[in-house]
This record gives structure tokens, C-alpha cells and sequence, in this order.
């Protein structure tokens, strides 16, 4: 090879081309060395990338409105967390009671005889229809429509109608399912759905819980002026930014009336007492509490899910002084007209984030580390015990007898002409 051929195979260009040729294989190979996942997020406004060096993201695929996201979060979360409901003066007198629906979990609590509140599963021991049909209500007897079963205030089971004289059958066995409850000194009420002991309060939870009312001038026996609940096409975490809760508390109080000089006095002396109270307290999952400055009241708003993109929210509002009627009723509007545009803003918001390839949000909100924390820990667990765990999960006891029974209650519904997919309203329609 003469000085010319040398010239021309070490020219700049073909070392170019050589250089460019070993790159793109060591690009193509790279992979194969790697075992790493990488997160493309890109939204409709511009693209964005991300690049995770763990094996599985932090923020999983499909965190707002996959539907197996949302039956993880329901064993790792709503299955096994303090849940506020209600505060006991909602509750007044027996037999008052509230629904709820957490999770695709219905369930109520209710004041019983002997002035205990007591939370139970909203479904008939029977077949499992539903006992508390409304919202709000009261009664001592909560009776199911299907076939007559009858309990009282504490979940017994008081009225089985062609059961009794079954042999074998036992009322004792067939009692409304209790859910653990909690009523902090406040008056707050906590359910736990776990079948099993549940995990204590957390005592730093409680603690600033406690500090948060203490200086609000939240009170036992406060005064419950309003409340409704609105149903959104959402996901439950979308709207979970304190900030954003903070916005909508604030702007809901600024509607509402101002103090006595009287009432403004005791606050002013309250916040000079108590250093720097806090206006605004989150009690994990999905409960807000915020203190209206300057006055007597006090907001709580609930998101609670029951799908993957359906949630309800529930806002009440307590006094630590006496409204007038005519307040209350103008405040429940006021509540009203600003629920309905809150959660519009929400189901807009939902609509836009839906269309992505998948979400942006950012782990230093501290309600997205948490919940991510637990979805983790919980989906770790599943794996190390090989299936899913469901912590409320619930084994009725049935025994042959029962069985026998069961058959002869499907017997009356074919001789009395009832069929479940009547369009009774008095019929369960599975």
C-alpha cells in the first residue's frame, strides 16, 4: 500500500464515519448491561423527560384513574388507615346516623341507645343489601327491605323473618359487621376498616391533632351548622395539595359571616396565648381541617373515592358559638354554590392530566410521599406472601344449616313472584 492508499483509509471522514458507527453499537448493546427503567412523561403543551434510576418508578403508571392502582390503594390504604367521618355532634341523639362510601367500602356510623357511637358495614348480613338507605338519618331499629332483618343501634341482629324457627339458625352469628371506631377527645370520629387489631394512632399524628383544636377553639360539644357532599369524575389524589385544599377552605370562609367583637376577642386572646397556631390541619388519608381566622369556625372537608375516578366530597361546618337559623341556612348555600365550583375546577383539571402519558406530579408534596409509601410497602408485602393481602376483608361464618336456610329464603322470593332483577325499589338489584 503506497503513501496515497494511506492518506485516503485514515482521512478524517472515514474515522468519522468509524467513530459514529462504534457509538451507535455501544447504544444498541447498552440495554443489555443495563437493567434500568426509564420514565418518559410528555403532556400536551410540551415534552418532558425524566430519567429514574431505580427499577420501578416512584409514581407508577396510571397513578390517577388506573383501576389497579386504586384496588392497591384500597388494601394498602383505605383497608388499614384511621379514616375521619364524622364529629359527634352530627350525631346527637340515637339512632342518628351517617353513610359513607370509602373505597367501593360502604359503611355508617350511628349513635346507639346508650349514647356509645359505633360504626358497622352498610350491608345486611343476608344478601348484603344495603340497611342505611339515605345519607343522614335516624332510627333504633335499621331494618333491610329485602327479607325483613332488623338490627338495633349496636348491629344485633333483633328480626330474621322465616329464619327463627330454622334449626341451627343463630342470631348471635348473624350480626351487623362492627368496624373498629375511635372518638378523639375532640369528638372526632375515626374508623379503621381492618379486620384485625389495628395499628395504633400515631401519637405524633395525635399530638399535633390535638395542638391544631386546642387552638382553634375547636370544642366537644361545637356546634355542626352545615354540611353537604358533592360527586366528581376524579381521581382521588388530584386535588390532594394542601395548598390547594388551603385555597378553597380560605375562600369558603371569607363567605362566611364575621364574629361578634365578643367572639373576635377570644380568638385574638386564644392566638396570643398559644404561640403561633396553625389555621389549616390534614389528617392522612384525605381529611382538611381549617380554622377560619377571626371567627368561630371551623371547616372539614373529606375526599372519599369510590372508584377509580369517581370521588365524593364532604364539607361540614362547626361553630364554637350558637348560629341563628337563618345564618345556618344561608351558610348551607354558601356551602352549596362553593362545593359545586370547587369541584368543577377539580373535574377540569382531571380531564387535562387524563391525557397524558402519564403523570408529572412532584414527590415533594407530602400527601404523594405518603400515599406512595404505603401503596409500596403494602405491594412489597403481597409479594413476599405471594398473593393479595385484604386487611378488610370480611368471612361471613355460614354453616350446612345456614345453607339450608339460604335455599329456603330463595324458595319464598320464587313463591312470592320476586325476582332480583325486578325493578322493585324494595328488591336488591345485584
Amino acid at each position: 500500500m503506497d503513501s496515497t492508499d494511506q492518506t485516503l483509509f485514515f482521512s478524517p471522514g472515514s474515522v468519522l464515519v468509524a467513530f459514529l458507527t462504534v457509538a451507535f453499537l455501544i447504544r444498541q448493546a447498552w440495554p443489555r448491561f443495563v437493567d434500568l427503567k426509564f420514565v418518559k412523561c410528555q403532556t400536551n403543551s410540551a415534552p418532558v423527560s425524566s430519567l429514574s434510576v431505580s427499577k420501578e418508578p416512584e409514581i407508577p403508571e396510571g397513578w390517577l384513574g388506573d383501576s389497579g392502582i386504586f384496588e392497591l390503594e384500597r388494601r394498602a390504604i383505605f383497608s388499614q388507615a384511621w379514616i375521619y367521618l364524622a364529629h359527634n355532634t352530627q350525631l346527637t341523639k340515637p339512632g342518628m346516623y351517617q353513610s359513607f362510601d370509602i373505597a367501593g367500602f360502604p359503611v355508617f356510623v350511628i349513635r346507639g341507645k346508650d349514647g356509645e357511637i359505633r360504626a358497622f358495614h352498610n350491608v345486611c348480613r343476608h344478601r348484603a343489601y344495603t340497611i342505611t338507605r339515605k345519607e343522614t338519618g335516624a332510627s333504633t331499629v335499621l331494618g333491610c327491605r329485602y327479607h325483613g332483618w332488623s338490627y338495633d343501634t349496636t348491629g344485633w341482629l333483633v328480626k330474621a323473618p322465616q329464619f327463627d324457627q330454622v334449626p341451627g339458625f343463630d342470631k348471635s352469628q348473624n350480626s351487623l359487621f362492627e368496624i373498629h371506631t375511635h372518638t378523639t377527645k375532640q369528638g372526632l370520629i375515626l374508623v379503621n376498616l381492618n379486620t384485625e387489631k389495628p395499628t395504633n394512632l400515631d401519637d405524633e399524628a395525635v399530638s399535633t391533632l390535638d395542638a391544631f383544636f386546642q387552638t382553634s377553639g375547636w370544642q366537644q360539644n361545637s356546634i355542626w351548622v352545615a354540611g353537604q357532599t358533592v360527586s366528581g369524575d376524579f381521581n382521588w389524589k388530584s386535588p390532594m395539595d394542601i395548598s390547594r385544599l388551603e385555597a378553597f377552605a380560605t375562600d369558603l370562609g371569607n363567605s362566611l359571616p364575621r364574629s361578634s367583637s365578643l367572639s373576635t376577642l377570644k380568638m385574638a386572646l386564644r392566638r396570643i396565648l398559644k404561640a403561633s397556631p396553625s389555621t389549616n390541619h390534614f389528617h392522612f388519608p384525605t381529611a382538611f381541617f381549617h380554622h377560619v381566622i377571626h371567627t368561630d369556625f371551623l371547616i372539614a372537608l373529606s375526599l372519599f373515592p369510590t372508584s377509580a375516578e369517581k370521588t365524593n366530597i364532604r364539607c361540614d361546618i362547626f361553630s364554637s358559638s350558637p348560629i341563628a337559623q337563618k345564618e345556618r341556612e344561608a351558610i348551607s348555600e354558601t356551602l352549596g354554590s362553593g362545593l359545586k365550583r370547587f369541584n368543577q375546577e377539580i373535574e377540569d383539571e382531571f380531564q387535562i392530566l387524563s391525557k397524558r402519558e402519564c403523570n408529572t406530579l412532584e414527590l415533594k408534596d407530602q400527601v404523594t410521599r405518603e400515599t406512595l409509601r404505603r401503596v409500596h410497602e403494602h405491594r412489597k408485602l403481597e409479594r413476599t406472601h405471594g398473593s393479595k393481602i385484604h386487611p378488610a376483608m370480611r368471612k361471613p361464618k355460614g354453616s350446612n344449616l345456614f345453607q339450608q336456610a339460604e335455599k329456603l329464603c330463595k324458595e319464598l322470593d320464587c313463591m312470592s313472584g320476586i325476582s332480583q332483577n325486578s325493578n322493585s325499589p324494595d328488591v336488591l338489584d345485584w
